[in-house]
């Protein structure tokens, strides 16, 4: 009895999971780049006009926690208004205590007090007078001096006082650093110990800082507990100042930066530079969509939101080098002889690894779903709920980008080379149509793995005699 044979003309889902598609997904480039072009439009328009919603840990303010006890969402946040703070958010978080489930408010409101004019301009003098001595310090000493300079930019006031004692003396010591160097026998040590001097003026500043935004919140803190019942010292109160977020920007920047180069030079190494620019143009391509959406729905721009968007790149690129090293593989195949352009094997090669790509980017989405709807309906936790939402929806625009993004992309850039586009020339004399294309992929497979393509043919295909059967021998006659 022989085998069963796979039928290669089966459903749809059968021949996906077989990688026996036939979808014109790269001719179809036009229509991919212009819903990814409308969608970076209306992202980048409203970006433009209104920005982001970023959270205090960039704009800066203050979180109060508190338990609920009989006071709901709107009286609080009415009284907070009352209060003076205009943008506030109230949340009501659920969560699990040893007698059950405890509601809880958190109430988030922007800094309300900014910092004097004087304060300002005695901080942003500093901050410029300490970029200036860099030429006066030694060079062994000068990065104690970038640290103090750093230091400094994270505060930004408000003081009770507007021009307080420690900043006074910061500006002090600034001023006789160049004349201390001069006169000293050991100018690197005398400028360690200024700079050390200076970090502990910056500590004071800070300790200022934190105890007026501290005084300026205690008003909110006597609200809360009227209001839920619940002691004034068992208030959750923690304050973040606007420099803090500036921080992680630069630094998530930054790393972005490295990221991008580092990709660059290894998918160069690995494959070519025109794989390597259609990757990071979908890279590019999965932030803008994502921030996009995050502003025309007005979610808020977290730490946490950083971190899911420099960990979603990392699936976008897998899902892409799934793709380039098939068609990395399959270009070996194509020759002035062949029946293929490479457009039509770069789709032939997105279709063979199609539900690979479906397969991983659907495994990477359901638990990131799952910490989603945990993090936002079962746990109350924000944080999780914020890292879920921008790794969901960056795996979303990063599944779409490998497949419909970045290898039409390829295929354009490729077919601009010499040697392709004398082949698409090549295909076109010779008037290739659908039938001889066909037949060109059963020769690519044939070679690729030739036991399947022997079953694909049929049972008896592998067994056909070649040539004119010859005639079967007669015995004698008796």
């Amino acid at each position: 009895m022989s085998a069963p044979v796979r039928d290669p003309k089966g459903g749809g889902l059968k021949r996906l999971y077989h990688g026996d598609t036939n979808v014109d997904i790269v001719g179809r480039w036009k229509l991919w780049f212009a819903i990814s072009g409308v969608l970076l439009l209306l992202g980048i328009a409203r970006l433009a006009t209104g920005g982001l919603t970023l959270g205090i840990d960039f704009t800066g303010g203050t979180v109060w926690q508190v338990e609920a006890g009989d006071a709901e969402v709107e009286q609080v946040q009415d009284a907070m208004e009352e209060l003076g703070y205009d943008d506030v958010q109230v949340q009501e978080v659920t969560q699990a205590t040893g007698g059950g489930n405890a509601r809880f408010l958190r109430v988030e409101a922007e800094a309300s007090a900014e910092p004097a004019d004087a304060t300002r301009s005695a901080l942003r003098d500093a901050e410029d007078a300490l970029g200036g001595l860099r030429g006066d310090v030694p060079a062994d000493a000068r990065g104690r001096i970038d640290d103090v300079r750093e230091d400094l930019e994270a505060v930004d006031g408000p003081f009770a006082d507007e021009v307080p004692a420690p900043l006074a003396s910061l500006q002090a010591e600034i001023e006789k650093l160049p004349s201390t160097l001069e006169g000293a026998e050991d100018a690197p040590a005398a400028a360690r110990r200024a700079a050390d001097r200076m970090s502990v003026q910056i500590t004071d500043l800070s300790e200022l800082e934190d105890a007026e935004r501290a005084r300026i919140g205690g008003d909110v803190t006597e609200r809360l507990a009227e209001l839920t019942g619940t002691p004034a010292t068992e208030i959750t109160v923690d304050t973040v100042g606007p420099s803090w977020g500036r921080q992680i920007s630069e630094k998530a920047r930054n790393a972005l930066v490295v990221f991008m180069i580092a990709i660059t030079i290894f998918i160069t190494i690995r494959f070519e530079l025109k794989m390597a620019i259609a990757t990071v143009v979908a890279l590019f391509h999965d932030l803008l969509v994502v921030l996009g959406l995050y502003s025309l729905f007005g979610f808020p721009v977290t730490p946490a939101t950083v971190v899911a968007l420099l960990t979603m790149l990392g699936f976008s690129i897998y899902d892409g080098i799934v793709v380039f090293d098939r068609v990395n593989e399959n270009t070996k195949l194509l020759d002035a002889k062949g029946r293929m352009t490479y457009s039509e094997m770069a789709n032939r090669s997105l279709n063979q690894v199609l539900m690979r790509s479906l397969n991983t980017s659907i495994t990477s989405l359901l638990p990131i779903l799952s910490v989603l709807i945990v993090g936002a309906f079962v746990l109350g936790a924000s944080t999780l709920q914020e890292f879920g939402l921008a790794l969901f929806l960056g795996l979303l625009s990063g599944a779409y980008s490998s497949i419909f993004i970045a290898t039409p992309l390829l295929a354009l850039l490729k077919e601009r080379e010499p040697r392709y586009r004398e082949l698409r020339r090549q295909i076109a004399e010779r008037g290739s149509g659908s039938v001889p294309q066909r037949a060109e992929v059963v020769k690519t497979e044939a070679e690729l793995d030739p036991v399947m393509a022997s079953v694909k043919a049929g049972p008896t295909a592998p067994y056909a005699p070649s040539g004119t059967p010859r005639p079967r021998k007669q015995g004698r006659r008796r």
